[in-house]
């Protein structure tokens, strides 16, 4: 591990808990990254209280989800339909600008710990100051990110004079000149900066609070940042305020004698809107509304709905209490940083870090909302919303793109404008598209919410579906099959050629969604479905076409090797030699041009198998192992999106070793800095692979119009797992152990369900429990 945090867990009190002693940090951005805290809308970076400069070592941050900066994106030589503007995540003023200084005493630390417990979210901070002559203080720091107030932020710092006499200043500021460093070699760092998207527009400051008004540079969004601090002390102090825009605060004296202590509650409030009046009358209701709780009761309210969370999410793995906590790290983050208004969604990095400029990509759709909608399908719903709400976005941008009528969404994005300059790897991953109509099919199987599809997810399914109609053609060459020429795949490290199979799959599969919706949407509200036609103006000729162009989609396969080819030439090229490639030259991005990745036979994460995964029972498992067999060996995973998919599939073909092996690499993907960049930011995706490796690898979960199915199968090392799932409005608890799988149904309907060990359908009433007695040999 690099780094001093403490992420062992012998007991399971300290399972739910990060802690750090902060004198002796080995490398601060990553603890600043894994104590991070957020509740959908607001993000705060882990960094300390106080005014630390940002510089290489440190990377201050405070985000506002959905809230963005756009700027020119430079071109030495452009074309037409490139991406023209990069959104960025917005650093907004920090509200942790609060620090303790003994004036004309140095005095020495003999504690400084934190400690973040993610049963709650709150973290906390432990400091012991002692001076030879003064005496000695004690301090207490604790602070959250309100889930129950989306635009609140609480901090609340006790200083003790536990020996001696003191004097005193505290400073009580807001930051607004922070910035962040990144290495501009790596594409996965970002460089975030408020000088460079921050204007203000009006300030106000007294005794007690400051209010802050920006403008973002080259956008609508202003940014209204406030905080109002509370100050509990018997001890008479003189105040003077710190006015300036930059870094305005309010500083306060005072002696501190034996026994006495002086305790500051800061109530921080962040709001965006594209008016300003409306945003300062939005901003005076909720700090009204905020007011009327003390500190303790907004404490207690944010712990009830992290209570709520754990309630069904909680989960456990007998036997291996490391990788139990990095699923509950991984949770914990998750649930934390998902948008919930439905203008944003859940970006690579959350809200953590500058990685990637805070862009949401394919990552929620393929990773995410399949976690979220078994766990939380409420998020799960408002993600899928986001898309929605930047429909008309993918509507312009399939336009540029020579694709009309229909929809393309962007590869990566925050406001819906396609923010990839680098259109190889960008643009041409059209498999955006069927990633949406999967991620909505997913949701929709676990949630049965029909309402939901007819009011927003069959548009968003039919209009993304037009687009491969528009890629594709159907190929006289190859007996009128109908092939897809010029995209990229998931495999980065492959880019711009016919045929991928991992595209062509699943532009088939979601050209068969979109044609069984329209069957069934003109079967359940006919004049609905009337309507919706009429508004996208699509016809019977076009749903035919659908039809015909999934039942006759050209899927490569390579009769001598018996598998499926990536694409029309990947099996033709060099493998690249990944056995005896030297270590210190991965990931392969950074050490060697594009062109030199392109021409050899070399991945960069799971591709065709991760099609073999979403397949389900499309392909049969002997034609999987085949698959996996020959791609594994060529796959670097210098995506963090790969280990995972590897897992699953070697769970689903019964190798239980390997299949643990890339589980172990997910589930502490962060916690131990595998891959080197956490320092950026967490990694979301992967943090919803690592439970779905657990799900649908080693339980082995599959939802079908059939309803769920389960093939589990447990590591040899392990003892058992116990997990809880939502399904249609049920609460389901599974525990597999050794030799047996039992299902109790916790709320909701009775349940009809399958394990495929026994091939048969069992039935689950409210409170009853059903045991599955199972052959776990492998």
């Amino acid at each position: 591990m690099h780094s001093t945090i403490d992420s062992t867990c012998p007991d399971n009190g300290t399972l739910w808990r990060l802690s750090e002693d902060l004198r002796h940090r080995l490398n601060p951005r990553l603890s600043e990254t894994l104590f991070s805290q957020a509740n959908g809308y607001i993000g705060l970076r882990g960094t300390l209280e106080g005014l630390e400069e940002s510089t290489p070592e440190r990377c201050e941050g405070v985000y506002l989800n959905g809230v963005y900066s756009r700027e020119p994106i430079p071109y030495g030589e452009s074309a037409f339909g490139f991406a023209t503007h990069n959104h960025k995540l917005l650093q907004v003023p920090s509200c942790k600008l609060i620090t303790l200084k003994t004036p004309g005493k140095d005095y020495d630390c003999q504690e400084d710990s934190r400690e973040l417990d993610m049963a709650t979210g709150v973290l906390s901070r432990q400091q012991r100051l002692s001076h030879s002559l003064a005496g000695q203080l004690d301090i207490t720091t604790e602070r959250f990110v309100s889930l129950a107030h989306p635009e609140l932020v609480c901090i609340k710092m006790h200083i003790s004079a536990t020996r001696g006499s003191h004097d005193l200043s505290l400073l009580a500021g807001m930051d607004c000149i922070y910035g962040s460093s990144a290495d501009a070699n790596d594409p996965r760092a970002g460089s975030l900066s408020i000088a460079d998207t921050l204007v203000i527009e009006e300030y106000r400051q007294d005794s007690e609070s400051i209010s802050l008004y920006h403008r973002v540079v080259d956008s609508d969004f202003v940014i209204a940042s406030a905080c109002v601090d509370q100050l509990t002390t018997q001890v008479a102090m003189t105040h003077e305020c710190q006015d300036q825009t930059e870094q305005p605060a309010n500083i306060y004296r005072l002696n501190l004698a034996e026994g006495q202590s002086i305790e500051l509650v800061r109530f921080a409030f962040y709001h965006h809107d594209t008016s300003m009046s409306v945003l300062k009358a939005r901003q005076q209701q909720d700090m009204a509304a905020c007011f009327t709780l003390s500190y303790e009761q907004h404490k207690q309210a944010h712990i009830a709905c992290f209570n709520a969370f754990w309630q069904t999410a909680q989960l456990q793995i007998d036997g291996d209490s490391q990788t139990e906590q990095g699923l509950i790290f991984s949770l914990f983050h998750l649930f934390q940083s998902a948008g919930r208004n439905g203008t944003s969604a859940i970006a690579a990095k959350g809200l953590s870090g500058p990685g990637y400029d805070g862009h949401y990509f394919w990552d929620t759709e393929i990773y995410i909302i399949p976690c979220l909608s078994l766990l939380q399908p409420d998020l799960a719903k408002q993600l899928l919303m986001y898309r929605y709400h930047t429909l008309n976005a993918a509507r312009q941008r399939a336009c540029e793109l020579a694709i009309a009528p229909g929809a393309l969404y962007a590869w990566r994005t925050i406001g819906g404008e396609e923010c990839s300059a680098y259109f190889p790897a960008g643009t041409a991953q059209y498999h955006i598209n069927s990633a949406v109509a999967y991620a909505i099919k997913t949701y929709y199987q676990a949630s049965d919410d029909w309402a939901f599809i007819q009011a927003y997810g069959a548009e968003m399914v039919f209009e993304t579906a037009r687009v491969w109609l528009a890629l594709g053609h159907f190929n006289a060459e190859r007996e009128g099959q109908f092939c897809i020429d010029g995209v990229t795949g998931p495999d980065e490290y492959t880019a711009l050629v016919n045929n991928n199979f991992y595209t062509n799959f699943m532009a088939k599969k979601h050209l068969q969604f979109a044609s069984s919706l329209a069957i069934e949407f003109a079967d359940r509200a006919p004049q609905a479905y009337v309507q919706l036609m009429a508004k996208l103006e699509l016809s019977t000729t076009e749903l035919e076409d659908w039809r015909l162009a999934a039942a006759q989609m050209f899927l490569p396969f390579d009769e001598r090797l018996q598998i499926h080819a990536q694409d029309d030439s990947f099996l033709a090229k060099k493998p690249w030699d990944l056995a005896n490639h030297p270590k210190d030259k991965l990931p392969l991005l950074l050490h060697y041009h594009p062109l030199v990745i392109y021409r050899h036979q070399v991945l960069k994460q799971a591709d065709t198998v991760l099609a073999m995964f979403l397949a389900d029972d499309e392909f049969s498992v002997e034609q999987k192992a085949r698959d996996l067999a020959y791609y594994e060996p060529l796959t670097t995973h210098d995506s963090t999106l790969s280990s995972c998919i590897h897992s699953i599939e070697y769970a689903e073909i019964g190798d239980l070793p390997k299949a643990y092996d890339y589980f172990e690499a997910s589930a502490r993907m962060d916690l131990d800095n595998l891959h080197g960049n956490s320092e950026y930011g967490i990694h979301t995706a992967c943090m919803a692979g690592a439970w779905n490796s657990l799900v649908f690898g080693f339980l082995g979960l599959r939802m079908r119009d059939s309803g769920l199915h389960f093939h589990p199968q447990l590591p040899q090392h392990w003892r058992g797992i116990h997990i809880k799932l939502r399904y249609r409005q049920r609460l389901l608890a599974v525990v597999l152990q050794a030799g047996q799988i039992k299902f109790e149904l916790l709320s909701g309907a009775p349940l009809s369900f399958s394990c495929l060990h026994q091939g048969q359908l069992h039935s689950l009433s409210l409170n009853s429990t059903v045991p599955c007695l199972l052959d776990l040999t492998n």
